[in-house]
């Protein structure tokens, strides 16, 4: 599908107005590629295979990626590039369908209910309604044209836009090679957090949870405030998501190391009545209900919740974490001291305990491998700045495991910290030309701009 996007300039402004072009291809319920280009930003991409989700931007050649999969539905909703999108933060107030009326797309014609809505801000988020004009496809549901009011990024002002749909094939086989797209050699990695998609609600971090409905296979209800004094680590999967199978795996593994310090839950997110119509020994072991899930802003699976003593969220991040990095947020949320300095630097022989390399005998690790931790919104707020010191341990492979919190910061900070350094990769340590494993401090830096 191709979509071309109108935006008229607002009255007295020079110019005739801008477009804004996208292409789509989408195989339900989990691949997509979306690529569009504006005279501002330049061209941004959104991919997502089944496994892994990728938001780059030309204007700042930075890329984001989660393992973690995003419906194909839910990404065109989120994007500004597609005829699907919606408003953020609205809710229907009225809808009057006008009229049929047929829509001509490259010769084919396509009977549409031309239906006029309006939306306004969700309760206690101040906006005035926003009526729009779409014209949806009778067949599929689609809108292939909108006429509405938006707000560009480059603006602080509403101005008209037309969403015409170009090119629109529905339903016919889409291959594996329609799905690809290489980031640049040079583009920089950050934090998913940088970007503007928001796959979860970033504001949450630092208050108190929200009060969720969490259903039992037995039809009760779980409420989370039992759990008050001990840290909760609520991790939400669904049964369509191929990343959920692999974290479930892990998280198996960190429940049995991670002993009673931390309650587990695990969450499913897909319909409800569905789910608790299955044969109980295949029902999830507990049910979010959709308005919980949208208040959350969980839009990415499979995606981890971690709930302080105090009942105020730690992290709440999407994607496959880590067996690394999910003990370290762990046993750093049941912990309220840092952990003491380990007495040895240096070289980690597996059989044998630490011990001080000797001069000239190993290479220290290098860098190969780095992701921005962003900034949670709490600690922006509060212009906290500082630095998370940590102890890491670079493996044979290169890759970070056993992870410490040396020196804390703030909780949502310290947490950003653990999960940033788990993904970092180094040339592991040498010795002559054998890879050893190397234990080295980390510090991660966060300074309010």
């Amino acid at each position: 599908m191709d979509v071309d996007t109108t935006l008229v300039r607002p009255h007295g402004e020079p110019g005739e107005g801008f477009h804004i072009l996208a292409s789509i291809a989408a195989r339900d319920p989990d691949r997509i590629l979306i690529s569009g280009s504006t005279p501002f930003a330049g061209q941004t991409t959104v991919y997502s295979d089944g496994r892994t989700t990728l938001l780059w931007q030309e204007s700042t050649n930075q890329f984001a990626k989660i393992d973690a999969a995003i419906s194909a539905n839910m990404l065109m909703r989120l994007t500004d590039l597609t005829p699907e999108s919606e408003p953020r933060e609205q809710t229907l107030v009225s809808a009057k369908i006008l009229r049929d009326e047929e829509l001509d797309i490259e010769g084919e014609r396509f009977l549409c209910k031309v239906i006029e809505v309006e939306t306004a801000g969700r309760e206690g988020v101040k906006a005035d309604p926003r009526p729009r004009t779409l014209w949806i496809d009778t067949k599929t549901g689609v809108a292939l044209k909108q006429q509405t009011d938006v707000v560009p990024p480059h603006l602080d002002k509403e101005i008209p836009a037309s969403i015409v749909v170009t090119r629109f094939h529905y339903g016919a086989e889409v291959g594996n090679q329609d799905f690809g797209f290489i980031v640049p050699a040079d583009a920089t990695e950050v934090d998913w957090h940088l970007m503007d998609l928001a796959v979860t609600h970033r504001g949450l971090v630092g208050i108190v949870v929200p009060p969720l409905h969490l259903t039992a296979v037995d039809g009760r209800t779980l409420d989370l405030a039992k759990f008050r004094g001990k840290p909760v680590l609520v991790h939400f999967q669904t049964t369509w998501c191929k990343p959920c199978e692999e974290a479930g795996a892990v998280l198996d593994t960190v429940a049995k190391s991670i002993g009673g310090d931390v309650k587990i839950l695990r969450v499913d997110v897909d319909e409800a009545p569905d789910a608790l119509r299955a044969p109980a020994q295949s029902r999830p072991p507990l049910l979010l209900s959709a308005p919980d899930a949208e208040e959350l802003g969980l839009k990415a699976f499979p995606a981890n919740m971690l709930i302080g003593r105090d009942g105020k969220v730690l992290s709440f991040d999407a994607g496959r974490a880590t067996e690394a990095a999910l003990v370290a947020l762990l046993e750093n949320a049941a912990s309220p001291n840092a952990v003491a300095p380990p007495p040895v630097w240096g070289v980690a022989e597996p059989h044998g305990g630490p011990h001080m390399k000797a001069h000239g005998e190993v290479t220290p690790p290098e860098l190969t491998y780095k992701v921005d931790p962003g900034y949670t919104q709490d600690a922006q707020k509060s212009k906290i700045n500082g630095t998370v010191m940590l102890s890491i341990l670079v493996g044979t492979d290169g890759k970070v495991c056993d992870i410490h919190v040396l020196e804390k910061l703030d909780p949502g900070l310290d947490a950003r910290a653990i999960t940033a350094v788990s993904k970092w990769r180094f040339k592991p340590a040498m010795r002559g030309d054998t890879p050893v494993q190397f234990r080295a401090r980390a510090g991660v830096s966060f300074s309010e701009q």
